[in-house]
């Protein structure tokens, strides 16, 4: 098995296949109405692709977020697909790119119910659990050493 992770643009020919993995996880599976999963930092955001043997079974994005921080978004892997570490190479793959840019911190909104994901790739949760897009979420950061 053979998994590939790739960045690139909005414009990029790719992005059709990460928006399909969104549409799929996000709006079919959780409900997530279209106009809140499309939104306005899909142009300033780095897009992240996953292939398993060239099928696109994953994805991410990582946008500017403040100063020296940057926030990841849109982690997504499709259902018949988990379970098989692709979410963990993802965040691995954007994690280390983020470090070797030096990047003051990383943030993101997990859902609840990957949490303990996570925390497990050193993530920090902080403040209380809150509603977004009809779906409990937990603020994350994570701070990059070196």
């Amino acid at each position: 098995m053979a998994i590939t992770v790739s960045f690139f643009p909005v414009t990029d020919p790719r992005m059709a296949a990460a928006r399909q993995i969104r549409y799929t996880v996000f709006c079919e599976e959780q409900q997530v109405p279209l106009d809140l999963e499309w939104d306005e930092h899909e142009g300033i955001c780095e897009h992240v692709l996953a292939e398993v043997d060239g099928v696109p079974l994953g994805t991410a994005r990582v946008r500017p977020y403040k100063p020296g921080i940057f926030k990841i978004e849109r982690v997504a892997v499709l259902q018949n697909a988990r379970g098989q570490g692709i979410g963990l190479i993802v965040m691995a793959e954007i994690m280390r790119r983020l470090s070797d840019r030096r990047v003051g911190a990383v943030v993101l909104n997990a859902q609840a119910q990957v949490e303990a994901f996570y925390l497990k790739l050193g993530f920090v949760s902080e403040g209380e659990h809150f509603m977004e897009a009809g779906i409990p979420h937990v603020h994350m950061r994570w701070q990059p050493t070196g």
